[in-house]
């Protein structure tokens, strides 16, 4: 692909190829960010109505306390 994108003519700047790896790594990280964000919207809003209290049935108060972050009550900061 990149034979493609750093087009020999654009010597030495290739202003096509690094436009289009900036572009791509914009849009990933970006996309990545929003993604997480409303990822870990919904699943706060699962823990928050009791969605997620069945997830350790059967369990010892302990055994929940260790599970860290797969615990019901915890909820992710934004």
């Amino acid at each position: 692909m990149s034979s493609n994108i750093f087009i020999t003519g654009e010597s030495p700047r290739f202003w096509t190829g690094h436009g289009v790896v900036l572009a791509y790594q914009i849009v990933c990280l970006l996309g990545g960010t929003i993604f997480m964000h409303v990822m870990l919207r919904i699943e706060n809003s699962k823990r928050r109505s009791g969605k997620r209290d069945n997830m350790h049935a059967g369990k010892s108060s302990e055994e929940v306390w260790v599970a860290g972050d797969n615990r019901p009550d915890f909820i992710y900061t934004l």
